[in-house]
């Protein structure tokens, strides 16, 4: 027969908590002195009780003259309550730094395991999920944990051994008092399942809303110039407001079932404190009890197990915040890649002499075929250029190229063998490449350049910026190379950032350079300076050119022509305008523009 009834762990702590309880397992030797020290402090914490009550049973039998008293006793009991608390200092404080480096180190493994796992992730996790949702897991919720490793756990081990210690104490004393004061206990653990099963859902709901507030508040802050050229404050104010109310509703909800939950606990406290005053008190004055200074000893040991209820209460409501942490945590975690080397992968451990795309055919999730049977190959010395209408294609062609993504349908071969088969680290160590939008990290323009290349000296750096067009304005900058570029390189202008990540992809030296739009925010005069200095540098490696301005791939051995994501077309320049296509049709139109211009600027 079940005198408790039955309660599920994992309504308290979470299994996702549970879990994350592996980060600490490194630390299992401070975890195992900290406690042990905390239990030391617990029992020195709790002895002066007993010691008043010796006084209590001193004073009353000198008071009666039962037995006389010598006054020195009185001091070595105020010694003894002295060394008490000097060692309760002492354990006390020598946990405290156990446990809490424990939990900085905790936090620091699970925030470093996160991000390195993010690393891993397809292109097609962060494309499809809020940058600000992902950001508050790596910081708010891991935080979040670190208060439930360094305060959580902490509370919970002193209120575990102060309520074994108190009850140890109170049973020595007299058993039946202590039965007494833990009659009501199984109501205790009806009243912690009802509030774990009530506010659970509220706090997984809550760090939910955290997440897409915070979404929505670094779109916002990021396109804050937009915002105000729209006069979209009203609006945009707005949304934010909803979005708000969202977490505001769900977190006054939660308090709500834990200002249910409290008066619980603290009438199951009333409860056992009203059998031990009225059962004890009656005991003791019959004669049947402990003595005076035992009982008086006893309620000073029962008082100290109201905090613990009070602390318990607070516990749950914080554990319950940190399971909803975990659960995001864990979520991520679990997530893994598609795109993932085989375990039989070939080192590229040479520069590749030939790539080729195989009749490739790839549909993003949920979308019509983006592109279909395309076929075309890459030699040193090469360059494939790749135009046509917004839509058409072109980028996905690059996202295959670097591995983002896996074709549905073909091959892509390097030197032969299918690019799936090949180590991806050792892959993409052999490309160099420059996106349309231009991502600059925070820090000095020198530390941009240098992240392909960490260990590249200052004339290479300088080198690579000269032929991308970009050592002239760097040097014309405050503080040179060593300027700091802020936020995503706010602080240049777009041509600047696309010529330093350029330079970064030219720093590389690698065997394959993909250009998507790659001076698509420069002048025509810079970029014909660009295409001159990279001239000499593309006669060594493969290159694939893709632009909108027909002018960057001019110069390709091959211009490929995608339209509806189909090759329609391909050859040179000259050959391409020959046939009269769709080609020669986006050349017309864009020199009749700049003769156009040029007519204009006359004026």
């Amino acid at each position: 027969m079940r005198l408790l009834p039955h309660f599920d762990p994992s309504l308290l702590f979470g299994k996702h908590l549970w879990r994350i309880f592996a980060f600490a397992r490194p630390y299992r030797q401070r975890i195992t002195l900290g406690l042990v020290f905390n239990a030391f402090a617990r029992f020195f914490d709790l002895l002066p009780l007993v010691i008043v009550g010796r006084v209590v049973d001193a004073v009353n039998a000198s008071a009666s003259g039962s037995r006389a008293i010598d006054p020195w006793e009185f001091l070595l009991y105020g010694g003894l309550v002295l060394g008490t608390f000097l060692c309760l200092a002492l354990f006390q404080s020598s946990s405290d730094y156990l446990l809490d480096s424990m939990a900085q180190k905790v936090r620091h493994d699970l925030r470093t395991t996160l991000y390195e796992h993010l690393q891993t992730l397809d292109i097609a996790y962060f494309e499809e999920r809020q940058t600000g949702d992902i950001l508050a897991v790596v910081s708010n919720d891991v935080d979040n944990l670190e208060r439930f490793f360094s305060d959580v756990t902490t509370s919970m081990v002193r209120l575990v051994i102060t309520f074994v210690g108190t009850f140890g104490f109170l049973f020595y004393l007299d058993w039946r008092l202590a039965l007494l004061l833990m009659a009501p206990l199984p109501f205790a653990f009806l009243a912690v399942r009802f509030f774990a099963t009530r506010v659970s859902p509220q706090y997984r709901a809550a760090r939910q809303a955290v997440g897409s507030i915070n979404s929505m508040l670094e779109n916002n802050i990021q396109g804050m110039g937009v915002i105000q050229a729209y006069t979209a404050e009203a609006h945009q104010a707005e949304r934010i407001r909803e979005e708000s109310a969202v977490y505001r509703d769900v977190t006054v909800r939660a308090a709500f079932e834990r200002a249910r939950f409290v008066p619980l606990l603290y009438t199951i406290a009333g409860i056992a404190f009203a059998l031990l005053i009225a059962g004890g008190g009656y005991l003791t004055f019959a004669g049947l009890g402990p003595s005076i200074g035992d009982y008086a000893s006893f309620i000073l040991l029962a008082m100290r197990l109201v905090l613990p209820l009070f602390v318990f209460g607070m516990l749950i409501n914080q554990i319950q915040q940190s399971e909803a942490s975990a659960r995001r945590i864990r979520e991520i975690l679990a997530v893994q890649p598609s795109i993932r080397d085989e375990p039989d992968a070939i080192v590229l451990t040479k520069p590749p002499q030939r790539i080729e795309f195989d009749k490739v055919s790839f549909t993003y999730p949920g979308r019509d075929r983006t592109i279909t049977n395309i076929s075309f190959a890459m030699a040193p010395g090469q360059m494939i250029g790749v135009v046509g209408p917004t839509g058409a294609g072109k980028s996905t062609l690059v996202k295959l190229l670097l591995r983002y993504y896996q074709p549905g349908s073909g091959e892509i071969l390097v030197d032969g063998a299918p690019v799936h088969r090949i180590d991806m680290e050792s892959y993409r160590r052999q490309v160099g490449y420059v996106s349309q939008d231009a991502f600059l990290f925070f820090g000095t323009v020198a530390e941009n350049i240098a992240l392909g290349a960490p260990e590249a000296s200052r004339e290479a750096i300088e080198e690579a910026a000269s032929i991308a067009g970009a050592h002239e304005f760097i040097t014309s900058l405050p503080q040179g190379y060593e300027t700091p570029v802020g936020e995503r390189g706010l602080k240049l202008s777009g041509g600047q950032r696309q010529r330093i990540s350029l330079a970064r992809a030219v720093l590389r030296d690698p065997p394959l350079l993909v250009l998507d739009e790659a001076t698509s925010a420069v002048d025509t005069r810079t970029e014909a300076l660009i295409q001159e200095n990279l001239r000499t540098f593309r006669n060594r490696r493969m290159t694939l050119a893709v632009a909108h301005r027909l002018s960057t791939v001019r110069a390709s051995d091959t211009i490929l022509v995608l339209v509806d994501g189909v090759v329609v077309e391909h050859g040179t320049h000259e050959s391409l305008v020959a046939q009269n296509g769709a080609y020669a049709n986006l050349w017309a139109v864009q020199s009749g523009e700049a003769t156009q211009n040029n007519g204009t600027g006359g004026h």
